[in-house]
């Protein structure tokens, strides 16, 4: 059984506000592991000593009020304090990196699942179903992932609803206010596919209800001569018409 075309839509419009939720999410998350090393920085680690070496560099030995050989302490990884802070930052490599998954992932979702089902539901080629928010998506994804994330002039170019807020010869930053003109032009395109499609299906079903009548005749067929049955009223009438003339 076809799936209909507004139901397709729906389902990836619910695609992108998870996406949507997903990434303020993530970005509330990056935000609390900052706030939280900056406050554990001041209070696990304090300097007990300052010497300088035969070179001349100053050599800093800092104690911690926490036991690392605790038990219920796991070591994930092995970084540098500044490190980490940057890392989960406000426009940091953790949310730039978040941001290109999401934008690749919505790419695809759409390429290789939405867009197909669409076209079925349509009944029109794939080729038929298009917009430009993900024709833009699909050069982003191209750079993302086959240019090293550096936008290059001609990819610019062919930016329609993105135009202008990457840019040229640098890598590709996705801040917050990027990604929110991301998720508007992909909503608004949505929107205008499914109010199409609502506008063909209401089409064809008008089509359906009221269908077209069409009359043929065949060229030398006589038609036999029937006579008309007329009301009683009429016949009646015509009786007394007739009657007139006689008198007259």
């Amino acid at each position: 059984m076809t799936e209909a075309f507004d139901d397709v839509m729906r389902q990836y419009i619910d695609f992108v506000n998870q996406q949507v939720g997903a990434y303020m999410d993530a970005l509330a998350g990056f935000s609390g592991h900052c706030a939280r090393v900056e406050r554990q920085i001041h209070r696990v680690n304090r300097p007990v000593r300052s010497d300088v070496d035969a070179d001349g560099r100053q050599i800093v030995v800092w104690a911690s009020y926490e036991d690392p050989t605790r038990p219920d302490v796991i070591h994930n990884r092995i970084i540098r304090a500044e490190d980490y802070l940057a890392a989960n930052a406000s426009g940091g490599s953790n949310e730039q990196q978040h941001a290109r998954a999401i934008v690749v992932f919505l790419f695809t979702y759409w390429e290789d699942e939405i867009r197909p089902r669409l076209a079925i539901a349509k009944r029109v080629p794939v080729n038929e179903i298009h917009c430009d928010a993900m024709g833009d998506l699909r050069i982003l994804r191209n750079v993302i992932l086959h240019a090293k994330s550096i936008m290059r002039p001609d990819k610019q170019a062919e930016l329609k609803k993105l135009r202008g807020i990457f840019a040229i010869d640098e890598p590709l930053n996705l801040s917050y206010e990027s990604m929110h003109k991301i998720f508007v032009a992909v909503k608004q395109d949505c929107g205008r596919l499914f109010s199409s499609g609502l506008v063909s299906q209401m089409h064809r079903l008008s089509r359906r209800r009221s269908p077209t009548l069409r009359f043929r005749r065949v060229v030398g067929q006589t038609r036999p001569n029937k006579r008309i049955q007329r009301p009683a009223q009429h016949r009646r009438f015509a009786a007394l018409l007739a009657a007139g003339d006689a008198r007259r």
